[in-house]
């Protein structure tokens, strides 16, 4: 019998030093994997509960941890929302959780580039990510037991609730090929405004998040289309009211918790104005502060600018002439054309190309412009257009006493620069800018257009009008000496 008693109590110690070991070995390898942290981010973080099993709730307050805003290890458990709820590291959604936890020392911190606190047991964990340029609020994180109660669960995962303060703002490339870095008038570019939704602590009173667009040398055209996540905001989501004058928009969003970090896309088309100017879009975004006080303003600004072209007229002694009228075209699809540049480089109207060979459909752009004497040379000048598109001139008026030069000719060596988003200081603020840049404007390939003088009208070698000419003037002498003969009589 006392053998069997021994035997039983060295089971038992071997039962409970492999149950202690199996512990160990689940505590030492669980883990809280933290996504949506950016690159370079600081995780800090602190164990704040952890199991009691004497006390009726199951769980105590880790030693030295106060909780703010006079809230119990109690109450904490009845807002967390369930396990599941705090497993998912949102149950900080809850007001008095943010108010809770928002002063706690963390002691811990990750290495740079790491993203799992390793090592954790059972209990709830207040997790905090920081990085310049984003607000993040702190998470609530609860690591479970797992099936067997020897330890945690082996993954929790939480997601970093909070986003970048910046918004984005970025001009589509391409459109039914279609390259929108320089733009002229008429031409529609679509434009996308790309942000995250921002994580706003519930300690903040009246949380606000808007949008502006302003828009120079050019229209908003119909109404922005905002989707958050994917999904076409409603009106309930967001309010967009766009200005009399269509020159901007405001986005206004009824702020929502449970959008937090996901992202927000409005897009929307601006028709370019006449004239040189370039086409300037900015956006804003006001966020509120997560300390109170003014909202966070970030801005970002693009600019597409206009390039021009100059003609040059000359005789065929390369003197400048004036009076020359040109027309600018511009290559169109087949379609919406009104012209044709046929094979033997000349512009004709669709209806009159008969049995010539179509080159390139094209149609007209603007008014003709006039050469005038300016510094020593006659030129025309057309301004405003796209340094992307292909453009011809032709003369379709010559110059007093010159003969028409109808050639078309390419217009070519326009180029503007796609610019980068970079920080520049404008009005005193840090301005996100992507500054696309005119390099060259168009010229006219071959150079200036030459005309030649008109030449006299050709002798064909007949006789022409010289007999009748000769028959007439001999019968008036006729006539006149008859005259004067039949008078002398008379008076005699």
């Amino acid at each position: 019998m006392k053998k069997m008693k021994k035997f039983f109590a060295m089971f038992l110690a071997l039962a409970m030093v492999l149950g202690m070991s199996v512990t160990t070995l689940a505590e030492g390898t669980a883990k809280i994997t933290i996504s949506n942290v950016p690159e370079g981010a600081t995780i800090k973080w602190e164990k704040i509960a952890e199991a009691e099993p004497t006390t009726p709730l199951g769980w105590k307050l880790v030693e030295g941890i106060e909780l703010s805003n006079d809230i119990t290890i109690e109450e904490l458990a009845d807002v967390a929302g369930g396990n599941t709820n705090a497993e998912s590291g949102t149950i900080n959604t809850n007001a008095k959780v943010a108010k809770a936890i928002e002063e706690i020392e963390l002691s811990n911190e990750l290495t740079t580039g790491s993203s799992e606190i390793t090592g954790v047991t059972p209990g709830l964990y207040v997790i905090e990510v920081k990085q310049t340029g984003y607000t993040f609020t702190r998470m609530l994180a609860y690591v479970a037991w797992n099936e067997d109660n020897t330890g945690a669960v082996d993954v929790t995962n939480v997601q970093a609730k909070g986003a970048m303060d910046q918004v984005n703002k970025a001009i589509t490339a391409v459109t039914d090929g279609e390259d929108h870095t320089s733009v002229t008038a008429g031409d529609v570019v679509p434009f996308t405004v790309t942000a995250k939704y921002p994580y706003l602590a519930q300690t903040i009173e009246n949380p606000t998040f808007v949008i502006t667009d302003t828009v120079a040398g050019g229209t908003i055209q119909g109404t922005p289309v905002v989707t958050i996540g994917g999904t076409t905001a409603s009106g309930t989501d967001v309010t967009v009211a766009v200005s009399d004058d269509r020159s901007g928009f405001t986005a206004t969003f009824a702020y929502n918790i449970a959008n937090a970090s996901k992202d927000v896309v409005i897009t929307y088309d601006v028709v370019v104005a006449e004239g040189t100017d370039p086409l300037e879009n900015k956006v804003s975004s006001s966020i509120s502060s997560l300390t109170g006080g003014d909202p966070n303003v970030t801005e970002a600004l693009v600019i597409s600018p206009k390039v021009e072209a100059v003609v040059e007229k000359v005789n065929e002694d390369g003197e400048p002439l004036e009076g020359a009228e040109f027309t600018l075209y511009v290559k169109t699809p087949e379609e919406k054309a009104a012209y044709v540049l046929t094979s033997e480089g000349v512009i004709v109207p669709i209806a009159e190309l008969g049995d010539a060979t179509a080159q390139e459909y094209v149609s007209v752009v603007g008014e003709p412009a006039t050469t005038t004497l300016d510094r020593g040379k006659a030129t025309a000048k057309f301004v405003g257009l796209d340094a992307g598109k292909e453009y011809w001139v032709a003369e379709t008026k010559a110059p007093s006493g010159y003969k028409l030069n109808n050639a078309a000719k390419k217009l070519e060596g326009a180029a503007v620069t796609a610019g980068t988003a970079v920080k520049e200081t404008i009005d005193g603020k840090e301005v996100m800018v992507t500054r696309n840049t005119k390099v060259s404007d168009f010229t006219v390939a071959g150079g200036p257009v030459v005309n030649t003088t008109l030449s006299a009208l050709p002798s064909t070698g007949g006789i022409g009008t010289t007999i009748f000419t000769v028959g007439g003037c001999a019968i008036m002498i006729i006539a006149a000496g008859l005259y004067f003969s039949l008078r002398r009589k008379t008076v005699k």
